[in-house]
């Protein structure tokens, strides 16, 4: 009895959500739309300023830490943490130069690299 009220419960609350906007297909798509967008311009970011430390696609060979094994990105509990981690600390050599969107960028393309990306196999 109980199990099935909380699953009627549950659904309810769904159906309620969508009624009213707190679901909507529409900002999903827009928000998996602009990750991939802001990915794209952090890869070229990436080419130009973090490649020759952390290698080609992340992979390390540069010397500094790999960050496309899949364990990156789970130390950060957001986009925003990892985005604000990059723009207070990277690059190494000139920490702080990059402005918020640019480090938003680089998290994206970070999260891309370990196959995470909204829309993204």
């Amino acid at each position: 009895m109980t199990k099935r009220w909380i699953t009627f419960l549950g659904a309810g609350l769904l159906i309620a959500a969508s009624g009213v906007g707190l679901y909507d297909e529409t900002q999903v798509t827009t928000h998996v739309v602009m990750a991939q967008q802001e990915a794209q311009e952090g890869q070229e970011l990436f080419a130009s300023l973090c490649q020759t430390c952390h290698g080609p696609g992340g992979d390390g060979a540069g010397g500094a830490p790999v960050l496309n094994d899949g364990v990156t990105v789970t130390k950060y509990a957001n986009t925003s943490a990892l985005a604000q981690f990059i723009q207070s600390r990277m690059p190494a050599t000139n920490p702080g130069i990059l402005s918020p969107s640019q480090a938003r960028n680089l998290a994206w393309y970070i999260i891309k690299l370990n196959h995470r990306l909204p829309g993204n196999p």
